[in-house]
């Protein structure tokens, strides 16, 4: 029975979430930047790397710890960044980064630069993910729900993580496979369309309160 009791009051509060015009857009922002973050393709990366590097490098393997060693270092700088910048600003200049990052790969596979440049891109990808799109999804639900909400808010964003990640996974080999060098491109169209949404709509939630949040939607 209690059970039952806390289903229903998550129910109730996932229906008012979404009735309450000003808090359906802070819902709807927070499960965009989930989407944004998987749909960036990071982890076809982290899971492919060796699988896309060959051909690129040498010894793919080497690509690969090159780019685990440039995720641990850029998760640092994104521990500095935190306190300093907005959190839309480090949106933008993830999402705007890792496009051109995207646009490079491609290129770079297209044979128009050099597959060291290809290296280097798939580098400034992560790094530019670690500052924005990897940990402001997760932060920014704290920081744009009153705590009523926060709890289901957060495991809305989780489960749809997870669902876009296991996509991710399972398409991107196909995708490898069919688009060959434009592999990145739908990636890239997915950045874009982040970088307007945070350029145009997704509120600042540094240095404010939720209520305050709401009232100035």
């Amino acid at each position: 029975a209690q059970h039952q009791d806390e289903q229903k009051s998550q129910y109730a509060i996932i229906r008012e979430m979404i009735t309450h015009k000003k808090i359906r857009i802070l819902l709807f922002s927070s499960l965009l930047l989930q989407m944004s973050q998987q749909f960036s393709g990071i982890n076809a990366v982290f899971y492919y790397s060796t699988s896309f590097f060959e051909g690129v490098i040498e010894n793919p393997l080497v690509g690969t710890t090159i780019v685990g060693g440039v995720n641990v270092v850029a998760t640092y700088i994104a521990l500095l960044l935190m306190d300093s910048s907005g959190r839309r600003t480090l949106i933008l200049w993830s999402s705007g980064g890792m496009f051109l990052s995207c646009v490079v790969i491609v290129l770079s596979l297209l044979g128009y630069f050099s597959n060291i440049l290809a290296l280097v891109a798939v580098n400034t990808y992560v790094t530019f993910f670690e500052i924005g799109l990897g940990p402001i999804p997760w932060l920014i639900v704290a920081e744009m729900f009153e705590g009523k909400y926060v709890a289901t808010a957060m495991s809305l964003c989780s489960q749809l993580n997870w669902a876009c990640n296991f996509v991710v996974g399972l398409v991107f080999p196909f995708m490898n496979e069919y688009l060959g060098p434009f592999s990145f491109g739908p990636f890239a169209l997915i950045l874009a369309f982040c970088f307007l949404y945070a350029w145009f709509v997704l509120p600042e939630t540094q240095g404010t309160t939720p209520e305050k949040l709401v009232a100035d939607i």
